[in-house]
């Protein structure tokens, strides 16, 4: 994937079970053990779509949490970056939330939840990340935004449709407080800085 780099050994990453990846060894050939917030990288790498929840704003579901399936691309940060409607309830949440604050063009807090299928009846068994923190429509005029729009196209085919339509906008997740589950009981409540990229 793009802003990891081949690591000159490598050695078989399981999560919960499950092959998911190479990551670098040393020269003698011991695997390296991941801590949470590596792992926690790994899952949203790994994954491009997942679940965005917002705070509803629609009348007689006010406050009651929202949830809807979104595509996403990382950013060289590590940021996860969305493309969305902004006739689309989720964006309409987050508009209006942005709106209450009184931030005006501002951000938003909203929770993305990724999680990688193992295969498995039991997603239990499955490792899996909520990523918290404030979420912001990008400045069409950023130094990343061409590089962002072609990695999108890439990772989802159809991008290309909707990419220059006004009524489609990318949008930022900056790094706040991550949540990581690796299966079977393995929980750890993390805090990411904006910047950290995932492992390989």
């Amino acid at each position: 994937r793009h802003a990891l780099h081949a690591p000159p050994l490598s050695a078989t990453l399981e999560v919960n079970g499950e092959v998911s990846a190479d990551v670098a060894t040393p020269a003698f050939g011991t695997p390296i053990r991941l801590t949470a917030t590596e792992k926690a990288r790994t899952v949203t790498s790994l994954c491009t779509s997942g679940t965005l929840c917002t705070v509803s704003r629609a009348e007689g579901v006010e406050g009651a949490p929202f949830g809807s399936h979104v595509d996403y691309v990382l950013d060289d940060d590590g940021s996860p970056i969305l493309l969305m409607n902004k006739m689309s309830l989720h964006t309409k949440n987050i508009l209006e939330a942005q709106q209450a604050e009184g931030e005006g063009g501002g951000s938003a807090l909203v929770t993305l939840f990724t999680q990688i299928l193992s295969g498995k009846k039991d997603g239990q068994d499955s490792a899996r990340c909520s990523v918290t923190g404030r979420i912001e429509v990008m400045d069409e005029e950023k130094e990343d935004m061409a590089a962002i729009k072609m990695r999108y196209s890439i990772e989802h085919s159809y991008a290309d449709q909707v990419v220059e339509s006004p009524f489609f906008s990318f949008y930022r997740l900056g790094a706040g407080k991550n949540y990581y589950v690796g299966g079977g009981g393995g929980v750890a409540p993390l805090g990411v800085p904006r910047g950290d990229r995932p492992p390989p």
